[in-house]
């Protein structure tokens, strides 16, 4: 399916932007960074999977359109066994086709190829069947064919793709994935991304005890009298064969509903294995808080006159199959990634798989987004800073240029993790509103909307609604490789006004693509008891900034928010007092606030001594009992960051307590300094 290209007028586009500004809306904490392990697994599970696919070996040609395809399939499992018909419903773009291409694995039989009563020849070459038509077709007239197959699907090796045969407990379970390449290992169809289909119905015949998971909406289940039964799901909203899907077993089945008006609501219907049904009654029904949160934030959810819901299958971690996602887990961040995948993945399919980080680091970024508005600001940032680290080990570009390396396609510190950090980065650069109204702009331009996208439209979305040219952005992040590394050094001296604050930034790359990365930065200038931002631009390999305030800094922290992907020498101070020989020397030990504050679980502590002191640092209850030691040593005249992670702990106020103890004569100056910390979860 081929949509005209539309764009929204620009006086919507300044509307929305008034209107995006996201509230704070705090209903608990959440600790996300305790999930970041389980997710990394399961992505890295997906990868090895993927890993093992063929190459892409996609035949169908562009000389056609796939309007429809009903897929109908009887499945036996004693002995496996799978029969198959597919139905085609194709235009021509071109005058006088006489012969079509299609991509169908070879490892199963075709039984006919036949435009109603009439036999269509055809000839097979590994993966491709070229269908001769029974005469010339003109453009825009409609064709239809159907495919009769069958045999034993051949599942190239653990996550090779197809439809996989293998047991539960109790009963057979027989599951789809398609994902990237494997549509055609189980079906004939025309295996890309482009060419959505309009509509596809999905009919199963199998055991009447069992329950068939599939997109779209429920039909009807018809009982055939003889042990079987034939279930029909009608998808009627535009989808990519990579989206279609079937899962069978002995499910077992409950429903959640979204009321998303006063009067409407939608089902969310889960098909579990009964081992895990109650962890899934337990889990799954904060979906319906998902579906709301993403809707207000980029329009309705897509398929809403379908369903949504999740069927259990048996891969390594989860796949957002269109309007029911397949599932091993039930995590929150999980859950939340994949239903992001129904506006990101889903509704706009990436138009090429080197384009992949529109599905995967959009999805990535999302959860985090769920996270922030359910639970708070504080979530995002324990939820982005591991992925922010693990992208660091990133290979290559985000714009993955070979595509047939499945496993690095889907590499999770490439696709998933820098690409949710680089909209955590264009968030930074564009503010909330504007980043917020260009993700809506995108989700809602007619010319993407249900079909396909690539880079160079997400980008344009952003310029339009901001008016800003962003090709220097996405040249450096997502055509770009690696990151920058930042020191950094300060000084301060009193003027007849306050103090003018020096600040030198020296940036590497380790790259000559780019060479150096152009990026606005938060500067934190604290002293006792106040702060104030400062926003640089660097863009140099040394850079020199000023700043002016009223009173003395003791501390300048670099990227305060935490929003860049790079690394940070965060020992290079220099602090107030510093003589012009360099040296660094704090006028009075300094205990800051740690930051963030609150917290959860980790947060960073900054000290400093004037002289060569005995210092010690610790973690204390409210009633004074130790819970953590952070520091017991001699410290030479400077300044120091440190951080404590309190997993584990209680929620709670704690104390943080500085001891200062000079190692040689320096006069006298406080011998302890404390601050409060709230740790919450």
């Amino acid at each position: 399916m081929r949509r005209p290209r539309l764009h929204i007028p620009l006086i919507l586009l300044q509307i929305l932007t008034a209107l995006m500004v996201l509230p704070p809306h705090v209903r608990g904490q959440h600790v996300s960074s305790a999930g970041f392990d389980g997710e990394k697994a399961l992505i890295e599970s997906e990868m090895e999977a993927y890993r093992l696919r063929r190459p892409a070996d996609v035949a169908a040609d562009e000389n056609y359109d796939v309007s429809y395809y009903r897929i109908e399939l009887r499945i036996s499992t004693a002995p496996v066994m799978l029969y198959g018909r597919v139905t085609f419903k194709v235009r021509p773009v071109i005058d006088n086709l006489t012969s079509i291409r299609i991509d169908f694995t070879d490892s199963l039989a075709v039984d006919s190829i036949v435009a109603g009563p009439t036999p269509l020849a055809y000839t097979r070459t590994s993966d491709m069947i070229t269908v001769t038509l029974d005469r010339p077709y003109m453009s825009g007239e409609e064709l239809t064919f159907q495919v009769g197959y069958h045999g034993v699907p051949v599942w190239n090796g653990f996550g090779g793709g197809g439809l996989s045969f293998t047991p539960t407990a109790t009963v057979p379970w027989v599951w789809s994935l398609s994902q990237p390449y494997g549509a055609k290992d189980w079906w004939p169809c025309k295996d890309g991304l482009r060419d959505k289909a309009d509509s596809v119905d999905v009919v199963v015949t199998c055991d009447s005890s069992w329950l068939v998971g599939s997109n779209g909406r429920l039909a009807g289940v018809v009982n055939n009298g003889d042990g079987t039964s034939t279930t029909t799901w009608e998808e009627r909203y535009p989808i990519a064969t990579y989206l279609i899907s079937i899962a069978v077993a002995d499910y077992e089945q409950f429903s959640n509903w979204w009321h998303y008006s006063p009067t409407d609501s939608m089902e969310v219907l889960n098909y579990v294995t009964p081992a895990h049904l109650a962890q899934a009654m337990a889990a799954l029904p904060r979906t319906v808080d998902m579906l709301g949160i993403f809707s207000d934030m980029f329009g309705m959810y897509p398929f809403v006159d379908e369903k949504y819901g999740h069927c259990d299958f048996q891969w390594g971690g989860a796949m957002e199959h269109q309007t029911m996602t397949s599932t091993t887990t039930y995590a929150e961040n999980t859950i939340a990634h994949e239903l992001a995948h129904q506006w990101f993945g889903d509704m706009i399919t990436c138009g090429s798989w080197a384009d992949l980080w529109l599905n995967e680091g959009f999805a990535t970024y999302c959860a985090g987004l769920y996270l922030e508005k359910m639970y708070g600001g504080l979530s995002l940032w324990n939820y982005m800073t591991p992925r922010l680290s693990a992208a660091k080990t990133a290979s290559g570009t985000l714009y993955v240029e070979d595509t047939l390396d499945v496993g690095n396609l889907f590499a999770g510190s490439r696709v998933y993790y820098k690409g949710a950090s680089v909209l955590h980065m264009l968030r930074h650069v564009l503010g909330d509103s504007v980043f917020f109204a260009s993700m809506y702009a995108y989700a809602n331009d007619p010319g993407l909307k249900y079909g396909t996208a690539v880079t160079p439209d997400f980008r344009g979305a952003c310029e339009t609604v901001s008016g800003r040219d962003l090709g220097w952005f996405f040249d450096q992040w997502v055509y770009g490789e690696s990151y920058p590394s930042y020191s950094y050094g300060w000084k301060a001296e009193p003027t007849m006004t306050g103090y003018r604050v020096d600040l030198r930034v020296v940036q590497t790359t380790g790259s000559s693509n780019p060479p150096l990365f152009t990026m606005p930065v938060d500067i934190r200038v604290a002293g006792a008891g106040w702060d104030t931002l400062f926003v640089v631009v660097d863009s140099l390999g040394t850079q020199d900034f000023v700043f002016n305030t009223l009173l003395p800094p003791t501390s300048v922290m670099f990227d305060s928010g935490r929003w860049l992907l790079r690394d940070l020498d965060s020992t290079s101070y220099i602090l107030l007092g510093v003589p012009d020989d360099g040296g660094t020397v704090p006028e009075t030990p300094f205990l800051l606030e740690n930051f963030p504050n609150p917290f959860n679980p980790v947060t960073t502590i900054t000290y400093g001594v004037p002289v060569r002191s005995r210092v010690e640092l610790t973690v204390r209850t409210v009633l004074g009992s130790e819970v953590g030691r952070l520091f017991v040593g001699v410290r030479e005249p400077g300044s120091y960051e440190v951080s404590w992670d309190a997993s584990g702990r209680a929620s709670g106020m704690y104390i943080l307590q500085m001891t200062v103890e000079p190692a040689e004569p320096a006069g006298s100056f406080p011998g302890r300094i404390s601050k409060k910390m709230l740790y919450i979860r």
